[in-house]
This record gives C-alpha cells, sequence and structure tokens, in this order.
C-alpha cells in the first residue's frame, strides 16, 4: 500500500534531470504561449528535452493545468504542443492566452490550400504568395477585404491589394511565433507544425470557399 502514490510521482519524473533547469522555464513559458517545438534551430535542444520527459510532462500539464502534451508526425519528423483545444484553458493564466484571429486563420487556410492542396510546395517567396493569393483568388477578395476590416483598425479607405499583403505580413508574423513556418527576407519556410492548421479546422477546410464568399 505504501507505493501506491508511486505513478502519481510521475509528473516529477522530468524534474530530476539537470535539462530542467536549463531548458524547462522558458519551454513551459513559451508552450503556454502556443509555440510548436519541432527538431529544428534554436528549437533542438528543447525539442530533444521534450521527446525524452514527453510522459513524464504531459502527466505534469494534465494534473496542474488540464491540458494534454501532444506529440504529432507529419511524414518524418514530429512536433510538440499544448492541446488546448480539448480543454477551457481555464487553468492558464490569462497572460499566456493569445487565439489566432480570424484573418490569420483564413490566411493561413488559404496557404495550406495553395501549398499542399493544390500541390504548390515549390512557393517560397513572400511576395509571389501575396501575388498568388490576389490575383489567382480574385473571388475571395471582397471577403478578404470585409474580414480584415473587421479584423483591424483599417476600415475604411484603404487598397484591397495593399490591405491583403498587410493582412499577409501579420499573418507570417504570427505564425512564425507558433513556430508554424520561419523566413528570412522574401524566402519562407513552412515547418511540419503548420500542418497543425489541419487538425484544428479540419472541418473548415473543404468549405473554405463558401466561408470566405460568406464574408463577402
Amino acid at each position: 500500500m505504501e507505493n501506491d502514490h508511486i505513478p502519481e510521482l510521475k509528473y516529477l519524473d522530468f524534474l530530476k534531470s539537470e535539462d530542467a533547469v536549463t531548458y524547462f522555464g522558458q519551454l513551459d513559458y513559451l508552450l503556454k504561449d502556443g509555440v510548436h517545438f519541432q527538431d529544428y534551430g534554436n528549437q533542438i535542444p528543447y525539442y530533444r528535452f521534450l521527446k525524452k520527459y514527453k510522459d513524464s510532462l504531459n502527466s505534469y500539464y494534465e494534473r496542474f493545468f488540464g491540458i494534454s502534451l501532444k506529440e504529432e508526425n507529419e511524414q518524418s519528423d514530429s512536433y510538440f504542443f499544448l492541446d488546448f483545444n480539448t480543454s477551457s484553458r481555464g487553468n492558464i493564466p490569462q497572460a499566456f492566452r493569445e487565439n489566432l484571429k480570424n484573418e490569420y486563420i483564413i490566411i493561413g487556410l488559404i496557404m495550406y490550400k495553395i501549398l499542399f492542396l493544390e500541390g504548390n510546395v515549390e512557393l517560397v517567396s513572400i511576395q509571389k504568395l501575396k501575388e498568388t493569393i490576389r490575383n489567382d483568388y480574385q473571388e475571395f477578395k471582397p471577403g478578404l477585404r470585409k474580414l480584415i476590416a473587421q479584423s483591424t483598425v483599417e476600415k475604411d479607405n484603404f487598397d484591397d491589394d495593399e490591405a491583403i499583403d498587410n493582412s499577409v505580413n501579420r499573418a507570417l508574423k504570427q505564425f512564425r511565433k507558433l513556430a508554424w513556418l520561419d523566413y528570412k527576407g522574401d524566402i519562407f519556410e513552412p515547418r511540419a507544425s503548420f500542418h497543425r492548421i489541419i487538425s484544428i479546422y479540419e472541418d473548415v477546410i473543404p468549405r473554405i470557399d463558401k466561408i470566405i464568399e460568406s464574408y463577402t
């Protein structure tokens, strides 16, 4: 009977590691801020820490915050994130809560449609991405304009194309913060975690055309 409590201490296992002192404080902050971690760039040591202690860390977040630490795979790449979508996030301090604006979600879904559903994986130029959204998706422009106007301070008297370009810039900045993609200069690169947008909004993708058109 005296050992009955041992399984409950699983959530403390990761704290026994010296690496916890180095990585966990920053890692915890960023995970709660919605950042996704993968085996890439300066995230590599954090990813390896998550990989090694994922069971213990998951037990910790479930016990104290009522949320799960998830690992998802895209082909040979995996990534970690806190799954707020299966929780009320009620135990996460308000300072850490930041939901994607509707305009970012729609831009992200259009990007997914262009890059993956339509097979334009060679598209790596931000400027070319903007031109593609503006020129090849004319039917979306009225809906995008209205959506952007609802989501930003740019309410009236702005050029449609400039507003869409600015919205793409804002969306890319937010996606980089979440570690869904990276960019430098004009070149962007989606990370494996960009596919997370589909697991969140998988019911939306088949209806994206009608959803955007509904804003007109």
